[in-house]
């Protein structure tokens, strides 16, 4: 955004979007509901699960926007990544065996496998993680 003064122009930087950890957790744990509708038969509307995560979530576009520029803890970083990737990936399994008609082997996946629940809630943890590092600073 530009903004004249006097007879020259100067930029004004953009305000760096702050972090919403609340928000990020809620959507995950929507799309987490979606996904467990759907696959159980009580939802006949399919979720639409990114296929990047780097480029298709909330919180991917905070991430590699001007945001996440700000966090310097790597390791969180990379945790939060990781966690939002494996969940994703089972997610898309799950659906993937709904639309081969296949719900049983689906309905594994989203009750009993520690693959779609761990990853969940190790990726609701590391967003509460990265909200707080920010909330904190």
């Amino acid at each position: 955004m530009w903004k004249q003064i006097s007879s020259s122009a100067q930029h004004t930087p953009a305000p760096i979007q702050r972090f919403d950890g609340i928000r990020a957790i809620q959507a995950h744990i929507n799309q987490r509901f979606q996904v467990e509708a759907y696959v159980q038969g009580y939802s006949s509307v399919k979720p639409d699960i990114p296929d990047e995560c780097c480029e298709g979530c909330m919180v991917g576009k905070w991430l590699y926007g001007e945001g996440g520029k700000h966090c310097s803890d790597v390791n969180l970083l990379n945790d939060l990544h990781e966690s939002c990737y494996e969940f994703h990936e089972a997610a898309s399994q799950a659906l993937m065996l709904v639309d081969l008609g296949k719900r049983e082997a689906a309905m594994a996946i989203v009750r009993g496998s520690r693959f779609f629940k761990d990853a969940s809630d190790r990726y609701q943890s590391n967003l509460a993680k990265l909200h707080l590092a920010f909330e904190m600073a």
